[in-house]
């Protein structure tokens, strides 16, 4: 099949369209305005978290994976999982790499076949030197939410299944 283009015209395959006035007015639906609103702030949070994560020399999945580890104490690897909303081989490679830096370590609770994971001393100390930072730049990039708000998302994170709070 030979091509052939007038000089001057654009290729319509790649000629940008204006959206339509049908799927402009879906943009009016609060619920779109609500989630579109959730969606930035969640993406402008998340940087300055992740930014002042890494520059304290830790991952956001690291970050996760001690805070629970030092929140609720020892988990099975599948745990860890279901509450970052991960495979199972994702947390297992972060797992092993935190074990060869030494900040967590496997065990097998007695009767038992399944490991769990624990943090270490160093794992502790480190998580208990870099939570306050974050802490902080949470309390000046985030909102305050009025508590309505908060537990209405909560309520749908637990109802879609998006995680544990």
């Amino acid at each position: 099949m030979e091509k052939t283009k007038e000089k001057g015209k654009k290729d319509s395959h790649f000629e940008h369209l204006p959206p339509s006035r049908e799927v402009l007015k879906l943009l009016e639906y609060s619920e779109v305005q609500s989630w579109r609103a959730l969606m930035y702030a969640f993406k402008g949070i998340f940087n300055v978290l992740e930014r002042g994560l890494i520059a304290e020399g830790c991952s956001v999945s690291r970050f996760q994976i001690l805070f629970y580890l030092y929140m609720e104490g020892e988990l099975a690897a599948v745990d860890i999982a279901r509450k970052l909303v991960v495979t199972r081989g994702n947390i297992s490679m972060f797992l092993r790499r935190m074990e060869s830096d030494g900040l967590v370590k496997p065990k097998i609770p007695p009767g038992q076949k399944r490991s769990v994971y624990v943090l270490t001393r160093a794992g502790r100390s480190f998580f208990e030197s870099i939570f306050p930072e974050h802490i902080k730049r949470v309390r000046s990039t985030a909102p305050k939410l009025p508590q309505d708000t908060v537990k209405a998302l909560v309520e749908v994170s637990r109802r879609l299944g998006a995680g544990s709070f």
